[in-house]
């Protein structure tokens, strides 16, 4: 029987509720476990100081993920650790961008840099919230580039991916679909980053194995974060595609403390123990 050491846990969608609240039965939940030595990590794409104030909501210190899996940030390291785009391919980008770089955003470092004065409404949604006095600036350090995000139409984003995959077929590269209509962001990032490299990571510092590791998610790019976790579960808003590689598909949403009920049903039925 599988002991339970480390729980991951998507964000929005999932951990928080519509209101990005944490429910009080939720955070008993996690503060229990916690204090039973169980490692808590948030792994999200949204870069980490958007995400370090929802660690208030706990009350207890956790591991951050952020910026989906390349800024890893252990509790109690002073440094964040960063898998960054090869410089090169980050001057590629923005010499082939040379006359649109308004479209083009650098997340270096937990900062995000841009080359415009107003700056796509779509990248605060995913809270790539911009820090007051970093934002705008046009000279980021192109040594630590961890995702550029590039946005448009989307028969400009496609025509985009499709010459930086012929230009620079080592990068990952992944059209983003909008939470609305459309696709029209493009996602840079290094090969081989994503939510569960991240968490695979993470698991390796604090001598975990991933039969050990719980992971929680709702979206798209926790996909990933399903594939390196020992189980996988899903709450019932989760969209189709997770819920097909889910281990566990609740009953439940992330507005009714599926958390709570998922991991006290692994424990009392004694799939999992602390």
């Amino acid at each position: 029987m599988p002991r339970l050491k480390m729980i991951a846990l998507d964000l929005d969608g999932t951990l928080l509720k519509e209101d990005k609240t944490i429910s009080q039965g939720t955070r008993n939940m996690l503060a229990t476990l916690e204090k039973a030595g169980v490692h808590i990590a948030f792994v999200t794409g949204r870069m980490f100081h958007f995400t370090a104030p929802i660690q208030d909501l706990l009350g207890f210190p956790v591991h951050f993920v952020c910026t989906d899996g390349a800024y890893l940030q252990p509790i109690g390291w002073s440094q964040p650790l960063l898998a960054t785009i090869d410089p090169d391919a980050t001057k590629t980008i923005l010499s082939m961008l040379e006359d649109e770089l308004e479209r083009v955003y650098l997340l270096s470092n937990d900062r995000i840099y841009s080359f415009t004065t107003e700056p796509d409404e779509e990248i605060y949604s995913w809270g790539f919230a911009f820090h007051t006095g970093r934002a705008r600036k046009a000279d980021p350090p192109l040594q630590q580039v961890e995702q550029i995000i590039i946005s448009g139409e989307e028969a400009r984003i496609r025509g985009i991916h499709k010459a930086l995959n012929m230009m620079l077929p080592r990068i990952y590269l992944e059209i983003h679909p909008a939470m609305t209509i459309g696709y029209n962001h493009l996602l840079v990032r290094p090969q081989g980053v994503d939510k569960g490299s991240g968490l695979q990571r993470l698991a390796g510092l604090l001598q975990v194995t991933t039969a050990e590791t719980v992971a929680f998610g709702d979206w798209l790019n926790d996909l990933a974060l399903f594939r390196d976790a020992g189980l996988a579960i899903a709450p019932a808003n989760a969209v189709s595609e997770v819920k097909a590689k889910a281990t566990i598909v609740s009953p439940f949403s992330n507005e009714q403390d599926f958390i709570v009920f998922e991991l006290e049903r692994l424990l009392q039925e004694g799939k999992m123990v602390v």
